[in-house]
């Protein structure tokens, strides 16, 4: 799974930084510029171990069975599974029939972020069609919803936030657009 929501619930391995804040670009730089999105490793509890098979949720062990001191660096890297930046997503939406993808999205700092129903659409003629309106949690959904976590962390220090996540199919770029406090945003996700 690749619920980055979560992962805001651990201490990133890569670079360091404190749960519910986003990753950094250097590991040694502590005033350095958050990155756009956050460290794969940094979902790691999400993950089953390839190594000792621990399942999700299980820190890994030893041969001996003991807990290991530390995690298997291959349970820091993507699962087969997972779908995350890149082609993968706009595959996934291509082959079901969207070319627009919007997921709407709230939160402030101490209450925390959530999102709503995650529409699906393509153009037909000069009409936007909906093809799938969801809210279950399968990989596409975390996919289309990790701007908002890459972009917000958990919130913290942030006014009511208000948006969207526009999935452009055509030429592939991802926005996210709304209010923070009283002023309206647009920015683009590279």
């Amino acid at each position: 799974m690749s619920d980055r929501c979560s992962w805001l619930d651990e201490w990133c391995p890569e670079c360091r930084v404190a749960p519910g804040t986003r990753c950094r670009r250097y590991r040694w730089d502590t005033g350095g510029q958050p990155t756009t999105h956050l460290h794969i490793a940094r979902g790691w509890r999400e993950r089953s171990c390839p190594t000792c098979r621990a399942s999700p949720g299980e820190p890994c062990r030893t041969p001996s069975g003991r807990e290991a001191s530390r995690v298997h660096t291959a349970r820091l890297r993507r699962s087969r599974a997972e779908l995350l930046w890149g082609t993968e997503v706009w595959e996934e939406l291509e082959r079901r029939g969207a070319t627009i993808a919007v997921v709407p999205f709230s939160g402030h700092a101490g209450r925390g972020g959530s999102t709503a129903t995650i529409v699906l659409s393509r153009v037909v003629g000069r009409q936007l069609v909906d093809v799938e309106r969801w809210t279950s949690r399968d990989e596409l959904a975390y996919a289309l919803e990790a701007p908002v976590w890459d972009r917000f962390g958990s919130f913290a220090g942030q006014p009511f936030v208000r948006g969207e996540v526009i999935w452009s199919g055509e030429d592939r770029t991802v926005v996210i657009a709304g209010t923070r406090g009283d002023r309206p945003f647009e920015e683009n996700v590279t």
